[in-house]
């Protein structure tokens, strides 16, 4: 078997969730079995190229795109926010954590200091995976 086989399948084999429709808000990301504490449960989702843009260069953007990037990505103090290369199109599972103050996911910086979610406790089947939003996401700090 050929090496991008092998990570396909290895990919497969660390599957953990699926999307489904939220009581937190709109879509949200549930187990699909019985979750261990301290995994990484978006093992194989890609590592986007990141870019930077100011509100004012987005400006002419439709207001729904305007509020997805508000929605989905951190808008800083300063006006700035990051986009990842594909846009809001090419999202994967990760961007679709619900913000919750008492999470089941933490955020976390890997060793390159990109953040990455881990499990904080066990997770089980069916439930859904919330992150809180105020460790990256100033807005959220009240």
């Amino acid at each position: 078997m050929d090496q991008k086989r092998k990570k396909i399948l290895h990919n497969l084999k660390n599957t953990y969730c699926r999307l489904k429709p939220s009581r937190i808000a709109g879509v949200g990301i549930f187990a699909v079995f019985n979750l261990p504490k301290g995994i990484n449960p978006f093992v194989g989702s890609p590592k986007p190229k990141w870019y930077e843009f100011t509100m004012k260069e987005l400006k002419g953007l439709n207001k729904e795109v305007i509020k997805m990037i508000d929605d989905f990505f951190v808008i800083e103090k300063d006006g700035t926010v990051y986009i990842p290369e594909t846009g809001l199109n090419g999202m994967d599972m990760s961007f679709f954590p619900n913000h919750s103050k008492k999470p089941n996911l933490k955020a976390v910086y890997n060793k390159n200091q990109e953040i990455e979610f881990r499990t904080n406790r066990k997770i089980k089947k069916g439930e859904e995976l919330t992150a809180n939003y105020s460790f990256y996401d100033d807005k959220y700090k009240k």
